[in-house]
């Protein structure tokens, strides 16, 4: 049986679309933007980066981009570009990392050892107040060399006129330094957060979670190590109380992995979706559980409506719900199994339509509330690329991202590991952009295929392998 991989799949993969949006009557066909589509390496500005990066965040008034690099978390100013600070305090690779929604100078960050290369330790969620932070300043090199100059001259004196004298070479004080000064580097670093609020566990990360909820006085998080996944095991649910730094409460109830949380809009409700074919509905303020409505297979993604009234779930075979969180009735459900792993999912801000993002030849729908019916679609085609990759690349393009734009009159997609394309698309005005690298273009895969709306500047900003690119977006008619 022959194989394929993403290397092969990058080399081998031509764009080209089956179906693609079009205006709201349906009659006219998106067109692209003038100077579209564009290349990488035509971008307005860019971050270049020295790891692949995990999670990226904007923070509230959008001055500054956080970036996961391995163990360590960058702070970048969105303004210039430039590197702000860099947060180092996690032993293994930063997994999660959320803004604080209130105040722009606090983040919370996870660690939780669950990607391969990722030095083995406890899970572990980190408090961050970037202000304080600046204060603990880091050894230099410098003075890293001194202090490990004065550490092997002294152990080679005592070692000199000890009982049984031994004169260490050249070669020897060398690499000795070097273990000192790794030594002392660690110890320094690990100071910069031992002052710091941790919390033994982990933080849903994945597919549009919301950890805090929307005054950031409390934080979902997942407690301990992780469970077993794919089985019978208890996961449970945990909310911190920022202004206490306490758990408030504990809720009990799925039976395997948790893939996403969320508060809804109003703060009132925390909803939970799982592998243990569960969308679990819980009260904010008891923990008492509201609603638990069903599925036929692993879930993956949700999303509370804007008013707090409906809560949208997806599945993995492909399946859309929607349900009223009052009466904990289902309102509307759409099959889309011929796209299978809906793994992301928006709302309009009028809460009327719904945006989900799959993995089957990054297929993009619009789901309109009212009419139960699909109002938008965009399918790609393996047409034009080898035969090879029409057999099995379609598992390569899913859409890991989805998101409405400019008070619903525009969105953006994702596509990671594979076609590494970000695209928007302008509802009102039918154009299109696409930001994507060049036919053949290797450059890695860049964890959860993020991006960051910066609106106020008029721009959007994809998160890839090697870099933060931004590119300049019409929001509201601003810009080129």
């Amino acid at each position: 049986m022959p194989s394929y991989n993403t290397a092969q799949f990058r080399k081998d993969w031509v764009y080209a679309i089956d179906r693609d949006f079009h205006s709201p009557d349906g009659t006219t066909p998106a067109i692209y933007a003038a100077g579209q589509p564009t290349e990488w390496g035509h971008e307005h500005a860019k971050i270049p980066l020295p790891a692949e990066p995990g999670a990226a965040g904007l923070n509230a008034d959008e001055s500054l981009l956080a970036v996961a690099l391995d163990q360590n978390i960058h702070i970048y100013s969105v303004a210039d570009r430039s590197l702000s600070q860099v947060l180092r305090g996690h032993v293994s690779r930063v997994d999660a990392l959320f803004f604080h929604p209130r105040d722009g100078g606090k983040l919370v960050s996870c660690a939780m050892n669950h990607r391969s290369g990722s030095v083995i330790a406890e899970p572990e969620i980190v408090f961050w107040d970037l202000v304080e932070q600046r204060k603990r300043a880091l050894l230099t090199e410098e003075t890293l060399h001194a202090l490990g100059k004065r550490a092997v001259n002294g152990v080679a004196k005592e070692l000199e006129e000890a009982a049984e004298p031994w004169k260490m070479d050249d070669d020897d004080e060398a690499a000795l330094a070097t273990d000192v000064e790794k030594a002392i580097s660690a110890l320094n670093i690990k100071s910069q957060a031992r002052t710091n609020t941790r919390i033994h566990g982990r933080l849903v990360g994945s597919f549009g979670s919301q950890v805090f909820n929307s005054t950031g006085t409390s934080l979902v998080f997942l407690p301990g190590n992780s469970p077993n996944a794919n089985g019978d095991d208890k996961w449970d649910i945990s909310i911190y109380d920022i202004r206490t730094h306490s758990v408030r409460l504990t809720l009990s109830g799925h039976r395997d992995a948790i893939m996403w949380v969320g508060f809804s809009p109003n703060d009132k409700l925390l909803a939970s979706v799982s592998w243990d074919q569960t969308f679990k509905i819980w009260d904010h303020d008891s923990g008492h559980l509201c609603h638990t409505f069903r599925s036929s297979g692993q879930n993956w993604t949700g999303a509370f409506s804007p008013d707090s009234r409906f809560f949208a779930g997806t599945s993995g075979q492909g399946r859309l719900w929607v349900w009223d969180v009052t009466h904990g009735l289902e309102v509307a459900t759409h099959d889309a199994s011929s796209s299978p792993w809906c793994r992301s999912v928006d709302w309009s801000p009028d809460g009327r339509r719904l945006l989900v993002g799959a993995q089957g030849l990054g297929r993009v729908l619009e789901f309109d509330l009212k009419s139960q019916a699909v109002a938008q679609e965009r399918v790609l085609s393996t047409a034009k690329s080898p035969e090879l990759l029409q057999q099995m690349g379609g598992p390569f393009l899913e859409v890991t991202m989805v998101k409405y734009l400019d008070r619903g009159r525009m969105m953006a997609l994702k596509a990671c590991g594979s076609d590494d394309g970000l695209e928007v698309f302008d509802f009102v005005g039918c154009q299109k952009w696409r930001f994507a690298p060049a036919r053949g273009l290797d450059r890695g895969w860049a964890f959860g295929g993020n991006f960051v709306v910066v609106e106020g500047m008029g721009m959007i900003a994809s998160v890839d392998a090697d870099a933060v690119r931004f590119w300049k977006v019409p929001f509201g008619g601003r810009g080129e």
